[in-house]
């Protein structure tokens, strides 16, 4: 009896054992797969900052615009959680009636939601300088049933519009990659309405994106005055109008 009794306390020990084994074995291999994936993560944050600093740097000496194949990419579900278009909407105050001219729409990740709060009886204006851009922006307006948004291929020094045509002018990550901001901010000011508002959105993954100060000196310097700042760190809206003292 006492044999047996010793036998079964043995092989509790040996199970016992066999468990801790188990449990280690299971931990060290848990450990394994979070010290990989915290390396993994490491590398891919570590080559998109250093491929945003490559770029940037690039940028600041070569401007150009980004190409229609890059602005598909960057309508994606993560951006528009990032910079939701109703919220962007809001903050520039777009109501129905009005008429809107947007520099360097892209896939029109914006444009849509304009173009839905301006109604019917208002408009908006899309202008790329990039044929391609427009050409596919077309083909989404389209297929989406959009019939208030009129596309133009232009440049954003010269617009083939009239003094003071628009109620509001606005531009998303547009404006760090136009070479002369003075000119194209001067011709903004030509053609929108007196009581009109300027806003510019920048968003952080963008190479070309400015800081906020940056942005205010541009346009104090063309004759305009902030009027409201909008986002937070990873992107950010603000709004002008046209200096009291200059009109």
């Amino acid at each position: 009896m006492r044999v047996r009794t010793s036998l079964a306390y043995r092989n509790i020990g040996l199970n016992n054992h066999v468990t801790r084994d188990n449990i280690a074995l299971r931990e060290s291999k848990t450990m394994s797969v979070i010290a990989m994936t915290l390396t993994v993560l490491y590398w891919i944050i570590a080559f998109s900052i250093g491929w945003l600093i490559l770029i940037r740097v690039v940028r600041h000496f070569v401007h150009f615009p980004i190409p229609a194949f890059v602005a598909q990419l960057i309508d994606n579900p993560i951006r528009r959680q990032i910079q939701p278009p109703t919220k962007v909407v809001d903050w520039i105050d777009m109501r129905e009636g009005m008429h809107v001219l947007e520099m360097g729409p892209g896939a029109g990740t914006f444009t849509i939601m304009a173009a839905n709060r301006v109604g019917e009886k208002g408009r908006i204006y899309a202008v790329d300088i990039q044929p391609s851009v427009i050409s596919k922006l077309d083909c989404k307006l389209q297929r989406d049933k959009i019939t208030n948004v009129t596309t133009k291929v232009a440049s954003a020094y010269e617009f083939p519009f009239s003094n003071r045509t628009f109620d509001r002018v606005f531009m998303i990550a547009v404006l760090g990659e136009i070479p002369d901001k003075k000119r194209v901010l001067f011709e903004i000011k030509r053609v929108l309405k007196d009581n009109g508002l300027l806003a510019i959105g920048e968003f952080l993954p963008d190479p070309d994106c400015p800081r906020r100060k940056t942005v205010i000196d541009w346009c104090k310097g063309t004759g305009f005055e902030l009027i409201n700042g909008y986002g937070g760190l990873l992107h950010y809206l603000l709004t002008f109008q046209k200096s009291i003292a200059e009109e």
